[in-house]
């Protein structure tokens, strides 16, 4: 037997008033012939399903930042970022026969994210990609694209993270590798003539974090950062210092490879798309994190009996509460909202959940409330999309495709690890809720 709140007894009139953003116009209809007797109900026994799914790639080329690094958590394993991308010539060159090569260093700015402990140093190894951008044969590119590396490293650097700062990084590379590329500049070689010649020759970098470091660290994308700087000086009357830049000349050729390994863990059956683990398998908890592809899948079966319980039209609005747990703000900040999309069985992206305005609908946090939860919540007001689903009877079977994928927002989900850890259907604590808003009378 469902349970069934009586949360009010108010005129009609202070109900609909509250009501007002509803898209759903139908809803409203015949409001002023209700009498004062009227008053809202609650239904929330309706049972959620959670499952954790994987999305099998997401674009991170053409993003504003890179993110280097690793991190590592029971509950999820490791995932491990290692930003690719290709670098152009200097825009103008100066360079004599006489000059002297000084050195060659790497510069990149924070962009104030971060994952991990960065109060120990962090260490990385710049290599040189040896892949051919052509033999991609593509110009968008995901955390599952795969590249390969020469041996030798062009630097192995240390230092200690500032990522709130904002300021600069720069480390001294290889003084072998910096002056064979100063030595084509010295003889007009033909592997600088021009952009293309150049990235022919040197196909670009490839940042590697030490999986000991246990951290992970983002750096924005700039004609300053993520550059490599050529320091060289000439000696006339007076010695003049002398500097060539190596930026990223395309946004497209830079992107982050991403490799999670779940293996040892609750979630190590997530491999395919189309698969997916309930909630009651991995501890009453789902997944949302960024770069591995990770979403929370919801689906609602049985839904279709609340037409036993009352009418169509009664029904005012229809909201998705989301639990995160103590653990998730352990790991991370928890980001202010979250992306719905609209699914099928083999959860495909299939567009984004907007209402019958054409809104986008965001769960949104909520601070603890007193007497309400005693936990931050997302909370997303889905009255169109159960509606819409309830008039074709999608949810009249326990094997629907219908469902709603929950994601981070695109910068979250295609720049940084953010993991939000989410209360499965069955956890006490955290338990998701399907509140349904209807009125009486």
């Amino acid at each position: 037997m469902y349970k069934i709140l009586l949360l009010l007894t108010i005129t009609v009139g202070l109900v609909l008033y509250s009501c007002d953003d509803m898209s759903v116009d139908e809803l409203k209809m015949g409001q002023e012939y209700i009498n004062d007797e009227s008053g809202i109900m609650l239904i929330d026994t309706f049972s959620l399903e959670l499952s954790t799914v994987v999305i099998d790639s997401i674009q991170t080329s053409g993003r504003s930042s890179v993110l280097v690094g690793d991190y590592t958590d029971e509950t999820f394993g490791e995932i491990i970022s290692e930003p690719v991308f290709r670098l152009g010539i200097p825009s103008t060159s100066n360079f004599d026969d006489d000059d002297v090569f000084d050195s060659l260093t790497i510069c990149m700015y924070y962009n104030n994210y971060y994952l991990g402990d960065t109060t120990d140093v962090f260490n990385m190894n710049v290599m040189e990609l040896a892949t051919n951008w052509d033999d991609l044969d593509q110009t968008t590119f995901y955390n599952i694209t795969e590249v390969d590396v020469k041996e030798e490293s062009l630097g192995q650097i240390e230092f200690l993270p500032h990522p709130y700062k904002g300021k600069e990084m720069e480390q001294r590379l290889n003084d072998a590798f910096g002056q064979k590329i100063f030595d084509l500049f010295i003889e007009d070689a033909d592997e600088i003539l021009t952009a293309d010649d150049f990235q022919d020759y040197f196909y670009g970098l490839v940042l590697q974090g030490n999986p000991e470091n246990g951290t992970a660290l983002g750096f924005a994308y700039s004609d300053t950062s993520l550059c490599l700087k050529m320091y060289y000086h000439r000696t006339d009357l007076e010695k003049e210092e002398l500097e060539a830049t190596f930026s990223i000349d395309n946004a497209s050729y830079m992107f982050n490879k991403v490799k999670a390994d779940r293996s040892e863990t609750r979630f190590a059956p997530l491999v395919q798309q189309k698969e997916h683990i309930r909630s009651t398998e991995t501890n009453d908890e789902t997944l949302v994190q960024g770069s591995s592809g990770l979403m929370t899948k919801i689906r609602f079966p049985g839904l279709n009996n609340i037409l036993q319980l009352v009418e169509l039209d009664q029904i005012i609005k229809v909201e998705l509460v989301l639990m995160p747990t103590d653990k998730a703000e352990d790991i991370n900040d928890l980001p202010s909202e979250l992306m719905l999309y609209e699914s099928n069985r083999i959860n495909s992206l299939v567009s984004y959940y907007t209402d019958n305005s054409g809104n986008t609908v965001n769960l949104v946090i909520n601070d603890a409330v007193d007497n309400y939860e005693s936990n931050p919540y997302y909370s997303a007001d889905i009255t169109d999309y159960i509606i819409k689903n309830l008039l074709t009877g999608e949810f009249n079977s326990e094997y629907s495709d219908q469902c709603i994928l929950v994601g981070l927002p695109t910068d979250y989900e295609r720049e940084t690890f953010t993991t939000v850890l989410l209360g499965g259907e069955k956890n006490k604590d955290y338990e998701p809720k399907l509140n349904i808003y209807t009125y009486y009378y």
